[in-house]
This record gives structure tokens, C-alpha cells and sequence, in this order.
């Protein structure tokens, strides 16, 4: 399957959501020694910064509260967004991630918290929003807007998901707000 969808994915009245290999995060978070708590690191040092640039996690700030419906776009082709009864707000290319067990996951903020293997265990049992995609290294762009659908205009995340090469350079702007406006 070229395009996975999901829908009715809530942000647990949080402002971010991550795309990540939770695994891999995990794994990097272990080999640079780092505390638990995910959440103080990524906001409060250089850390999230450098974790996002090498791959690890993307984060999507300024995510208002409403339900999403969530693509994951494995080819580039027929992406969701860039139809015309659709309402693209926001574009952002150039985000690097890497895969290390098979699996990409869209998750919220608070499982940084407390980021241990049982988290991330539970969190790959009860988050729906992920996929099964070979271990490398991805290019990541990620769409934001509206989509028609059945009940009518939804939030939307669209990830246009393609391998590269380790050499990728990441070349996302880090601040990126993805407050999408419902209209």
C-alpha cells in the first residue's frame, strides 16, 4: 500500500505531536545518557534540536485541538493535500528521519514524560496512527490543511515519506508552527 490513512487522531489536548521510530528514539535517548523525562530535554537544552536534525523525531508544534485524519504518502504520487477541494496550509520539506525496527509512529507529547522501553511498549500497542516501513533513512515532508471528507472539511497531516541515503541533509526550518486554521 502507497498511502495509509487514519482518522479521528486527538492530540491529547497538547500543542505537539511526534512522528518518530519510537524505538530509535529510545535507543539514542540510552546511548547519550539521557533522563526520562524526554520533555525538559527537548525544550530546555540544544537536545531537540539535534535529535530532530539527525533524524530521530520530528516534532509538530502549535497543533490546535481538534480530531486529524493523518496520511502516511509512501511514494510522492497522489498526495491528499495538493487536491483542489482540499485546503493546503502549510508546507514543510526537508525533515530527515530514521528507522530502525520497521515502524513509524504519530504520537503526543506526554509519553516524553516518562520515556522508558514499557512506554514505548504501550505506546506501539495503543496509538493507531503508525505503519510498518523498512529500516533506513527517509525524507520527510509534511502537509497541513484541511481535507474534504465524508463528515465534511477535517485537519489534516499529510507525511510524504521517501528513502535517501544516510548523506540526506536535513534542511526543515525547526520552528515551524503547524496550526492548521478550521474554516
Amino acid at each position: 500500500m502507497s498511502t495509509y490513512k487514519f482518522t479521528e487522531i486527538l492530540n491529547d489536548l497538547w500543542d505537539y505531536f511526534i512522528l518518530a521510530d519510537p524505538f530509535t528514539l529510545l535507543d539514542y535517548t540510552k546511548q547519550h545518557d539521557l533522563p526520562d523525562n524526554l520533555i525538559t530535554n527537548i525544550t530546555m537544552t540544544d537536545f531537540g534540536d539535534k535529535v530532530v536534525k539527525e533524524g530521530k523525531m520530528i516534532p509538530l508544534s502549535n497543533v490546535q485541538n481538534y480530531p486529524y485524519t493523518i496520511y502516511f504518502n509512501l511514494t510522492g504520487e497522489n498526495i491528499e493535500l495538493l487536491k483542489p477541494e482540499n485546503n493546503l496550509q502549510i508546507r514543510q520539506d526537508g525533515y530527515l528521519l530514521e528507522v530502525t525496527q520497521e515502524k513509524i509512529c504519530f504520537f503526543t507529547i506526554p509519553y516524553l514524560k516518562n520515556y522508558t522501553v514499557e512506554t514505548v511498549e504501550k505506546l506501539v500497542k495503543i496509538r493507531k496512527a503508525q505503519i510498518k516501513i523498512p529500516n533506513g533513512f527517509y525524507s520527510v515532508s509534511i502537509l497541513a490543511g484541511e481535507t474534504q471528507q465524508e463528515e465534511g472539511k477535517e485537519a489534516t497531516f499529510e507525511f510524504v515519506i521517501l528513502p535517501v541515503t544516510e548523506e540526506y541533509e536535513f534542511s526543515a526550518a525547526l520552528n515551524t508552527s503547524f496550526k492548521i486554521v478550521s474554516g
